[in-house]
């Protein structure tokens, strides 16, 4: 299946590592729980571990890196990236339809795209997320994403009403967007999970509920949410009104709220779960195992300085200082120990904070 967006705009390149069972579901640990689990069968069934719940399932209210994953598999936007980071129709039939300028696109969604509860996945569904996730109202940390598109900072700052955002429903398969600049990103964008769409009836319906629960969620991508149970775990089992349903093959995917990595790993090795991320204790103690991997997630990590606490701090020069005292190489070899690697630019910036400690 195509890859999903899970993060946009990152710098630093990390590798998580990770012990892998042969095959998903009804594994049991043939090693006496020295760290290779071989499953015995396939029932398609897939167990992980999340070090924390999920904070929400409202597109417009998440921020969080859990919350935007279980999007990837539950939800679905115009466009979704493929394995090469390359954004390919997802709810739309094709690329945008670009007016000379470049600043309007027209494009056509797919006449077969359907939510869980069998509703058709329209333009309509499009432009309510948008209107919704730009209208102060609603206290989207993420509506400054939508500020390519004409009048969304605006609205956010309360000077024009949301639906003067630059999105209409031509027809039910047709969305038009105006856009303040064409730039090259803007159709990966759209597959980032802030930009999903919304079934107006049934997010009104919820009220505040809207994605709280499983009850009160509703999908269009490959998965949907069947149980959530607060601090605990859910599941995830193929949406059968997906377009593309075909190319589902789990059964389900099971997830188990795990804070503590060893407690993870243990359970792994006793065949619990499927798959597990290493600390970097647990790096080179494993790392000969044949069920070792590595996977490339782009991420970007840095200090910042509380300059309010410190008037000494205030002095770029002095923090500038600081930064340099910092050996990154050794920091990323020793304490990361999962493959990261140094950004060579120095970014210093003053982040001043208030009273309060916020920026």
């Amino acid at each position: 299946m195509r890859k999903r967006l899970a993060a946009l705009l990152s710098i630093l390149v990390a590798v998580v590592l990770t012990l892998a069972a042969c095959s998903g579901g009804g594994s049991k640990s043939e090693d006496g729980g020295k760290g290779g689990v071989k499953s015995e069968k396939s029932e398609n069934i897939l167990n992980l571990a999340s070090t924390s719940d999920i904070p929400t399932m409202d597109s417009s209210l998440a921020t969080d890196q859990v919350s935007f994953f279980t999007f990837n598999q539950t939800l679905e936007g115009l466009y979704v990236l493929d394995k090469d980071d390359k954004p390919v129709p997802g709810v739309a039939k094709e690329d945008p339809k670009k007016s000379e300028d470049g600043k309007t696109w027209t494009i056509k969604l797919r006449d077969n795209a359907k939510w869980s509860n069998g509703d058709p996945v329209t333009a309509h569904d499009f432009v309510y997320a948008w209107q919704r996730t730009v209208d102060p109202d609603t206290a989207a940390e993420y509506a400054y994403m939508f500020e390519n598109i004409e009048n969304a900072k605006d609205i956010t700052a309360g000077k024009k009403k949301p639906e003067e955002l630059g999105v209409k429903a031509v027809d039910d398969q047709t969305l038009e967007i105006k856009l303040v600049k064409d730039v090259p990103w803007m159709q990966s964008l759209f597959a980032f999970g802030s930009f999903m769409p919304q079934n107006e009836k049934f997010v009104e319906k919820q009220g505040k509920k809207f994605g709280t629960t499983a009850d009160a969620t509703l999908s269009n991508g490959p998965f949907q949410l069947e149980q959530w149970k607060t601090e605990d775990n859910w599941k995830l089992v193929p949406n059968k009104e997906y377009w593309d349903k075909d190319k589902v093959k789990l059964k389900e995917v099971n997830y188990k709220v795990v804070k503590e990595t060893q407690t993870a790993l243990n359970m792994y090795q006793t065949g619990k779960l499927d798959s597990v991320a290493l600390d970097p204790q647990n790096v080179n103690k494993y790392k000969d195992k044949k069920d070792f991997s590595t996977e490339l997630n782009s991420s970007n990590y840095f200090f910042r300085i509380n300059s309010t606490k410190n008037k000494d701090l205030k002095n770029e020069d002095l923090r500038k200082a600081f930064a340099k005292s910092i050996d990154k190489d050794e920091y990323v070899k020793s304490l990361l120990n999962n493959g990261s690697t140094v950004s060579d630019k120095l970014m210093v910036k003053d982040f001043v904070k208030d009273e309060d400690g916020k920026d």
